[in-house]
């Protein structure tokens, strides 16, 4: 959970995502993917002024008002699809634990090498979503880009 919290501290989101310098980062994460437990450990922590608000979703719910959104299944690569084009026209920065899915287009892919976990970024695909990230969090990750069908 530390991993995502980090990414939150190191993303940077349209002004247009916020009304107010006091609105919330709305981390979601899908039901079941992410220890709630450790979601709600985070809840109320400031990110940049802004408090950390944890948001369980039923998967394929709309993911408009999330600012991160965590999920590890997919029912089907057209399901993943969907939800890379809803990131990208809502600036939602999605990340996954999901095997190779910063290659299949997503934002940020967990990964475990070696016993330790590590993060892979598609720069691209989190460009396209209008997020950005700041260089201190890119020089720690692989950058990879998205496998071409």
């Amino acid at each position: 959970m530390a991993f995502v919290y980090n990414f939150a501290k190191f993303a940077i989101w349209p002004g247009e995502r916020f009304q107010s310098t006091e609105d919330p980062i709305v981390l979601c994460a899908q039901h079941g993917d992410l220890d709630r437990e450790a979601l709600h450990a985070i809840e109320g922590r400031p990110v940049g002024g802004h408090p950390i608000l944890v948001r369980m979703l039923d998967p394929g719910a709309a993911i408009n008002a999330c600012h991160i959104y965590f999920a590890s299944g997919f029912a089907s690569e057209t399901a993943l699809q969907d939800v890379l084009a809803r990131a990208r026209r809502g600036a939602v920065l999605l990340v996954s634990d999901k095997p190779g899915f910063a290659g299949l287009g997503g934002h940020i892919g967990l990964i475990e090498d070696r016993k330790r976990l590590r993060f892979q970024v598609n720069l691209q695909a989190v460009t396209q979503a209008g997020v950005r990230l700041s260089s201190k969090l890119l020089q720690l990750a692989e950058i990879v880009e998205a496998v071409r069908k």
